[in-house]
């Protein structure tokens, strides 16, 4: 499938404009902000978003606000049997408690923000860093 750039009819367009802001006012280089496979993960998901950055690549499932992810539980699982596979677990999606679950055949890492959950396979470093950058102290 080829990557398309979200357009301003996307229910997330909106979401996607503001973090782009904020992170290119906390020095990142937003290149492009793509539509992401993971649009219709769970019930009443207000959309998603693939960036690519000059930090890294990371996807973005937003909730509409007021929701939040902060309450939202990570499971990891590693199975093996001839390959290793990551299986993960994301419990308490709100509005309904909802379950998302993932299958990778590369780590994931996560961050949370308000109503934006972060997941990029690139480096436990850039969750963190997205973490810390946007959830300033």
């Amino acid at each position: 499938m080829a990557e398309s750039s979200l357009t301003s009819t996307d229910p997330a367009y909106a979401e996607t404009v503001e973090l782009t802001k904020e992170l290119k006012n906390r020095g990142y280089v937003v290149r492009c902000v793509l539509l992401s496979k993971m649009v219709t993960s769970f019930p009443e998901q207000l959309g998603a978003a693939l960036y690519r950055t000059s930090r890294g690549d990371f996807e973005v499932l937003f909730l509409t606000k007021p929701r939040t992810f902060n309450s939202v539980r990570l499971i990891e699982h590693q199975q093996s049997g001839g390959y290793v596979a990551y299986v993960y677990s994301l419990q308490g999606i709100p509005p309904g408690n909802h379950t998302m679950g993932m299958q990778c055949g590369r780590r994931n890492f996560f961050a949370k923000h308000a109503n934006r959950l972060f997941i990029t396979q690139d480096s436990i470093q850039l969750a963190a860093d997205l973490g810390e950058v946007l959830n300033p102290i």
